[in-house]
């Protein structure tokens, strides 16, 4: 990944990319984000964390709108896809021109489940830390928008 990002069309692997692949019957987008956390604790400067967060969307037949997978779906078709089939260039640019014109909407439709993780993981760490009996009052963890878009990986069906 960090090859990825500091040499551009030189790296071994790209930062984008288009496989068609049977394990999916619609057009698939699975994005690679990084997300940002801000610990606030009393009488403390806040801690910064991180989190790599995979996040899958689909067209939904019909209409052609995007929605979202369920977590645990992304994560296996980014584990599990295989290529059936070349994919020229052209083709693999406008795939990726697509999925990059939808992030802007999806930027936005990530904020209530990020702010949800948000919830979940502040919740987590209270738990952890009254365990151990330390301090939870006043302890909370804020999301900083916009997540960076790390990757991006087209699945196209076979047809």
């Amino acid at each position: 990944m960090e090859e990825a990002l500091t040499k551009g069309g030189a790296a071994t692997a790209t930062r984008c990319g288009v496989i068609r692949t049977e394990a999916v019957s619609r057009l698939t987008g699975i994005l690679l984000l990084r997300v940002r956390y801000l610990l606030h604790q009393p009488d403390r400067p806040p801690l910064l964390s991180e989190e790599v967060l995979v996040k899958g969307t689909t067209s939904r037949s019909g209409d052609g709108r995007l929605e979202w997978l369920p977590d645990d779906e992304a994560l296996r078709l980014l584990a599990a896809a295989k290529p059936h089939a070349n994919v020229p260039m052209p083709e693999k640019r406008q795939l990726i021109a697509w999925a990059l014109e939808a992030w802007p909407n999806l930027e936005t439709a990530l904020r209530d489940p990020i702010k949800a993780r948000a919830a979940e993981l502040e919740k987590s760490h209270k738990r952890v830390r009254q365990a151990v009996s330390l301090k939870v009052r006043q302890l909370s963890l804020d999301p900083q928008f916009p997540p960076d878009l790390l990757g991006i990986l087209v699945l196209q069906p076979v047809v």
